[in-house]
C-alpha cells in the first residue's frame, strides 16, 4: 500500500509562540461560533480549547499518527517574534527541540527549520539547522511581515540551495494581524525565476488564490515549484466541486508528481479529524462525473510524492 505522508505540521508550545498569536486563536474561535448563532466564553477557550494545541514533547503528534495510520510527518516551529512579539523560548531553541524530535524518532519524523530572514542571525542559524542538525529543509511564514524574494530570504534560499534541501513557504490569506498580502502566490513568481533548481513547495494550495497559483505554475513547468493541500480540510467538505477542480487544475499545471498532502495540525485536528482529511482526499479518486483523479495519482499525492521529495525510505 502507498505511505501516507504528512507534509505540513507544527509542534507548538505556549511558550513557542507569542501571546498575541493564541489571542488571535482565541478571538477566531470566538468569532465562528459567533457566525453560526452560538455564544462561546473566551476565557473557556483560551484555558480549555487552546492548551490542547500545545505538544512540545511531539507525544501527541505521535499518537494521533499511530491513530491515523500516518507513515511519516514533516514537523516545523513558527517564527512570528518579529511580527507579533517575542515568544519566551527564543526560535533558535525551537528549532533545536524539534530537530531532537526527530533524532528520537528518525523513521517516522523530518524536520525543516524555520526563522524569519529579517534576523540578524538567519543565515547563519539556517546554516547551522541544516548542516550540523542535518535538518531537512527551510520553513517560511511571510505572512510575519517580509517577502520570498526580499534580499534576505535570498540569502536563506542560497544557503538551502547550497545544502541541496527544499523549502516549504506558506501561500494563501491568513488571520490578523498577520499579512495575508506577503504570501500572495505572485510573491513566487520572481523566487522561481532566480531559483529554477530549488524546490520550492507552495502551501495550502494558496487558498482561495489557488487560480493565481495556478497561473504561475502553469506559466513555469521548468522550476522546481510543487503544491500542498494542507489545511484545505474544511474547505474540501463544504466546497467539494471547489476543492475537486482546484487539485485537479494545479495537479495539471504542476504535474501529478509534485502534489503533496499535509493537515497543517494541530490546528484542524479537533475539528476535522486527520483520518477523515485522508478519506476525503481519497474520495477525489471515486468521483464519476467533473473532475476525475487516478488512484495512482491519488496515492502519488498522499505519500509517493513527499517519500522521493524528502529522500524518505
Amino acid at each position: 500500500m502507498a505511505p501516507i505522508i504528512d507534509v505540513h505540521s507544527h509542534l507548538w508550545a505556549e511558550d513557542w509562540l507569542p501571546p498575541a498569536f493564541w489571542d488571535a486563536f482565541v478571538d477566531i474561535a470566538v468569532r465562528q461560533n459567533e457566525k453560526r448563532g452560538k455564544t462561546v466564553d473566551p476565557e473557556t477557550i483560551r484555558s480549555k480549547y487552546i492548551p490542547t494545541y500545545w505538544d512540545p514533547t511531539g507525544e501527541k503528534l505521535l499518537e494521533r499518527m499511530d491513530e491515523a495510520n500516518i507513515d511519516h510527518q514533516v514537523v516545523f516551529g513558527v517564527d512570528f517574534g518579529l511580527a507579533l512579539g517575542e515568544p519566551e523560548t527564543p526560535i533558535e531553541e525551537v528549532n533545536r527541540a524539534i530537530a531532537d524530535f526527530r533524532d528520537d524518532n528518525p523513521d517516522r519524523i523530518s524536520v525543516l527549520a524555520t526563522i524569519d530572514p529579517r534576523r540578524e542571525n538567519a543565515v547563519e542559524h539556517i546554516d547551522t539547522a541544516l548542516g550540523e542538525w542535518d535538518m531537512d529543509g527551510l520553513k517560511l511564514h511571510p505572512t510575519a511581515g517580509f517577502y520570498i524574494h526580499d534580499e534576505e530570504t535570498y540569502e536563506l534560499l542560497e544557503v538551502v540551495q547550497d545544502h541541496d534541501k527544499r523549502v516549504l513557504t506558506d501561500t494563501g490569506p491568513i488571520f490578523a494581524p498577520l499579512y495575508s498580502e506577503c504570501s500572495h502566490p505572485n510573491h513566487l513568481d520572481r523566487a522561481l525565476a532566480d531559483f529554477p533548481d530549488l524546490d520550492i513547495i507552495a502551501a495550502h494550495m494558496s487558498f482561495g488564490w489557488w487560480r493565481d497559483l495556478y497561473a504561475i505554475a502553469d506559466s513555469k513547468p521548468n522550476c522546481g515549484l510543487h503544491v500542498d493541500i494542507s489545511a484545505w480540510q474544511e474547505r474540501a467538505k463544504e466546497r467539494p466541486k471547489e476543492f475537486a477542480t482546484a487539485v485537479r487544475r494545479l495537479t495539471d499545471a504542476v504535474g501529478s508528481d509534485r502534489m503533496l498532502w499535509g493537515t497543517d495540525d494541530p490546528a484542524f485536528d479537533p475539528v476535522h479529524p486527520k483520518e477523515e482529511w485522508i478519506e476525503n482526499v481519497r474520495a477525489l479518486g471515486e468521483r464519476t462525473s467533473g473532475q476525475r483523479f487516478t488512484r495512482d495519482e491519488i496515492d502519488a499525492l498522499l505519500g509517493e510524492n513527499a517519500a522521493r521529495l524528502f529522500d524518505i525510505d
